[in-house]
């Protein structure tokens, strides 16, 4: 008996630790949850600070002066023209949409530092436009090719040349070409190619976060244990599906750190080397490489908030790893548990059982003997007189 009221007092102070723990555990799980949603919340702020501001890369000047000896004068005329006028005194800004121009003192033209007065400070002479380049064929490389086409599209905002547009003919100087609204001409400006792949990839990614920070929001108005186990799970899907699609973007935006300085000069690369021209394009090459090292490329501001998104959104899919299995295997500890108990508790009163039965004699499975009838009792009376009578007969 003692046994039994003890095992008893222990199911009755398991239950109440079991609830403490529960309450304990989702508790804590609450708090993550709105953790996990803060986070999530904070990294789709600052993805989309840094998927639409223009300060991905900052290139400015490294020197007021660029020397490329040792190459064809044809190649140094044209390379030098295109830092004297675009990069010289001026310090340029691209993102996935816009580009920035800042116009640059003389002092500050070698000492320019990134720092946070000047990517909040309202710089003179900035100008922003689309991220566009030049887009043409080869077969239109003598017609197309050219400094202002270049910064048309550069500053213009257009993504269509017009080629009957009279003053453009005279800034491109085009006169052989004849005047045809139906000509089949087209020297149009179009964003780069890797851009357009990083706008797909951000995209994506903030879907993704704004898809986890919604499972979020599920899982705290869902009561069921079970769905919310679901729901979390999917989340974390989610949230390491926003991680690669982010990685990817970062991954893309600084392998082509020098893609839009570079990109005039490439042309003239690809265009030597297509009509095989090897010398000129090999000194094009080399004249590539004396511009960059006249030109300091940094990460901006916009790529600095980017890597933060990215390792946020890594916090946030380890901490909905970690939450994942936790109700589950509370669970299946608590039942382990509370079946050894009962399982005790059982036995003990079969013991109980067995004992009572040595003391009084009779067997606890035993069942007693079912009670006699009146009608019973006068059948048995009545049998009990005729065998008499038969016995009296014999005698």
């Amino acid at each position: 008996m003692l046994e039994k009221q003890q095992i008893n007092s222990s199911i009755h102070d398991f239950s109440s630790e079991s609830n403490k723990k529960a309450n304990v555990a989702k508790g804590k799980i609450q708090i993550s949850i709105a953790i996990g949603l803060v986070l999530t919340c904070i990294t789709i702020a600052l993805q989309c600070i840094a998927f639409f501001t223009p300060h991905w890369k900052e290139i400015s000047p490294n020197t007021n002066s660029l020397y490329v000896d040792g190459v064809d004068a044809l190649i140094r005329t044209e390379v030098l023209h295109y830092f004297n006028t675009i990069h010289r005194s001026t310090r340029h800004s691209y993102g996935l949409f816009q580009r920035c121009e800042y116009i640059l003192s003389n002092s500050s033209t070698l000492d320019y530092q990134v720092n946070l007065v000047n990517i909040f400070r309202i710089h003179e002479g900035r100008k922003c436009s689309k991220n566009y380049l030049p887009s043409y064929n080869d077969e239109q490389f003598n017609e197309c090719h050219s400094l202002s086409y270049y910064q048309f599209c550069a500053k213009a905002n257009a993504k269509n040349f017009d080629i009957n547009n009279d003053y453009l003919r005279a800034t491109f100087d085009l006169s052989p070409i004849q005047k045809d609204s139906d000509s089949p001409f087209s020297c149009d400006c179009h964003y780069p190619p890797y851009v357009t792949l990083c706008r797909i990839l951000g995209s994506l990614g903030l879907i993704l976060l704004f898809l986890t920070s919604l499972f979020y929001i599920f899982i705290l108005v869902c009561t069921n244990s079970h769905y919310r186990v679901k729901i979390r799970c999917f989340g974390f899907l989610t949230t390491i599906s926003a991680v690669f699609f982010l990685m990817l973007n970062l991954i893309i935006i600084f392998q082509h750190m020098e893609y839009e300085s570079i990109d005039y000069l490439v042309a003239i690369k690809k265009h030597y080397r297509s009509n095989q021209i090897y010398k000129l394009s090999q000194d094009t090459n080399t004249a590539i490489d004396r511009f960059l090292a006249s030109i300091q490329i940094r990460m901006g501001y916009s790529a600095i908030i980017g890597w933060i998104a990215f390792i946020l959104s890594i916090v946030d899919a380890i901490l909905l790893l970690t939450t994942c299995r936790l109700p589950n295997k509370d669970n299946d500890n608590e039942r382990e548990v509370r079946t050894t108990l009962m399982s005790s508790s059982s036995s003990s009163q079969n013991e109980d059982h067995q004992l009572l039965s040595q003391f009084t004699g009779i067997p606890y499975d035993v069942q007693s003997p079912p009670l006699l009838t009146s009608n019973d009792i006068t059948l048995h009376n009545e049998k009990q007189q005729k065998l008499r009578i038969l016995v009296e007969d014999e005698v």
